[in-house]
């Protein structure tokens, strides 16, 4: 359990910065580029781990650093030293008692185009736009703002705010991927004005009891836990009712966990709350049938 979560709560009260360190691990994959370009992307790996790890996103302490994983997909070159890719974007945090992890959010962002240049550190600026550098910082603190929603409810809001400037950055910009669209496909701009609107902070409030009080209790309570888990659950239900179908934030938070749910409710008494989940998510409806199916553990 996380040594900071009181100060944390503390900080959140006093409106003091704060934040934590990250582990990143990052894998890139350029097959689909030229071998010329190839070669000028050979420190790409190194650069953007060495961006994201070797920097102090705040002043707290962990015993423990948020796991991060970001793949890069390189798909294409625009120009000198210009490229487009993809990047799935995952954390996990440990459950407690158990020596598992669960996933806390997993993204595939399809717009993504930026400049590199081999042996040109890219320079932290939280007040500058880069179509490099302020893409790092906005998934850097997005992934660091939902790994402290699950510690304490709505923890995550100082870092979130600093996400949503990156982002107002990025729509001034008029770059690619940092504009609003009216499809449903994945926007990184309407994910994180959605963390900041209080109509989702039920959403929000929702993870912290879906993990705190419902995952980290499985080893020791699992009824109060899956009980916990559904509570959070229906709450997310009750909001989806009133949003946009286009949402991004309750579709975040089932693509993430789906495999996840519907795994820890073969333990629940009543095979029927699959019906329940079913209906809460039909995105993944055939995954809860399927696990309707199956034998209690």
């Amino acid at each position: 359990m996380r040594l900071c979560i009181l100060l944390t709560e503390i900080l959140i009260i006093t409106g003091s910065s704060w934040s934590q360190e990250v582990n990143c691990t990052v894998k890139v994959n350029y097959e689909a580029v030229a071998s010329t370009n190839q070669d000028l992307l050979q420190d790409f790996k190194s650069d953007v781990e060495t961006y994201i790890n070797g920097y102090r996103w705040g002043s707290d302490q962990l015993d423990e650093k948020i796991r991060f994983t970001l793949d890069i997909f390189i798909s294409g070159v625009s120009g000198d030293n210009k490229y487009t890719a993809q990047a799935f974007i995952g954390s996990q945090r440990t459950i407690f008692g158990t020596g598992q992890s669960t996933a806390v959010v997993r993204i595939l962002d399809e717009s993504w185009e930026f400049t590199y240049v081999r042996n040109r550190p890219i320079v932290h600026n939280l007040y500058s736009f880069s179509d490099l550098g302020s893409f790092l910082d906005f998934y850097a603190l997005l992934v660091i703002g939902y790994d402290y929603d699950t510690y304490t409810s709505l923890g995550g809001t100082p870092i979130f705010q600093r996400a949503s400037d990156v982002a107002n950055l990025g729509r001034s910009s008029g770059k690619k991927g940092w504009q609003e669209t009216s499809s449903g496909t994945y926007n990184r701009v309407r994910l994180i004005d959605e963390i900041q609107n209080p109509k989702f902070a039920p959403v929000r409030s929702a993870s912290y009891l879906y993990h705190f009080t419902g995952l980290d209790s499985i080893a020791s309570a699992p009824e109060r836990g899956l009980a916990n888990m559904l509570l959070a659950i229906q709450t997310i239900g009750n909001v989806r009712k009133q949003a946009d179908p286009r949402n991004q934030i309750i579709k975040v938070f089932f693509d993430t966990k789906y495999l996840e749910i519907a795994d820890q409710f073969l333990k629940y008494p009543d095979r029927a709350v699959y019906i329940t989940l079913a209906r809460i998510d039909p995105g993944h409806q055939t995954t809860y049938e399927d696990s309707m199916k199956k034998e209690r553990p």
